[in-house]
């Protein structure tokens, strides 16, 4: 069961870097100031971890409920972002949203190590500059950049939606008859789909500017 909610927390980890990563661009940081705010932020996530450690109360009865208005709040700050055209706003708030969903998960591990939070934090920041590197191609896309980061958010949302479908299944399994890993599976091979349309979107767009 831990090795389940350390799969989820990963995997928000994961979608959120990339979110944060992808908004940062809008702001036209250099590459010295944007890696100095995603190591802060990766700060802020092994506190934000370790303040999780304080609290003693169950949700996993509630995870369901928890990525349900998790799937809310994501499309909620696309639609924002695409239609209001308010990046800084959706930029905090997609903020608030990640330290409050690692926050929540990482509380339904009675210990974590020092070594899993620091493993995620590195992760994060690698993937945060990871995806603000790709933002520099997507600028020159000829797609709108708003457009493209719109349709990653989409298939972030739709993950998160699709957590809170199939998580009270996965809570009823017997995990002596399977293990956490074989149970997220299906779920990391789904996040291999979202990062392979990502990458082809980034190959398609500067494709399309190459040959214009």
């Amino acid at each position: 069961m831990l090795d389940l909610i350390f799969g989820y927390l990963l995997i928000i980890t994961i979608l959120f870097s990339a979110n944060i990563g992808l908004f940062s661009a809008n702001f036209k940081f250099n590459d010295i100031k944007s890696s100095l705010i995603f190591i802060v932020l990766g700060i802020l996530l092994i506190i934000d971890i370790a303040l999780s450690s304080l609290v003693a109360i169950s949700l996993l009865d509630y995870l369901t409920y928890i990525f349900l208005a998790m799937s809310v709040i994501i499309f909620f700050i696309m639609i924002i972002y695409l239609k209001l055209d308010k990046s800084d706003i959706s930029f905090y708030i997609t903020l608030a949203l990640y330290y409050i969903s690692s926050f929540l998960l990482a509380s339904q591990l009675n210990e974590s190590s020092i070594f899993d939070s620091l493993l995620l934090t590195f992760i994060s920041i690698v993937v945060m500059i990871v995806a603000f590197q790709s933002s520099k191609l997507l600028m020159y896309a000829k797609r709108p950049y708003n457009a493209i980061v719109g349709e990653y958010m989409s298939l972030e949302g739709i993950l998160v939606f699709l957590f809170a479908l199939t998580n009270t299944s996965i809570m009823q399994l017997d995990y002596e008859m399977f293990s956490s890993f074989l149970i997220m599976t299906p779920t990391y091979q789904l996040i291999y789909v979202i990062i392979t349309i990502v990458i082809v979107l980034i190959i398609g767009s500067y494709w399309n500017d190459r040959k214009i």
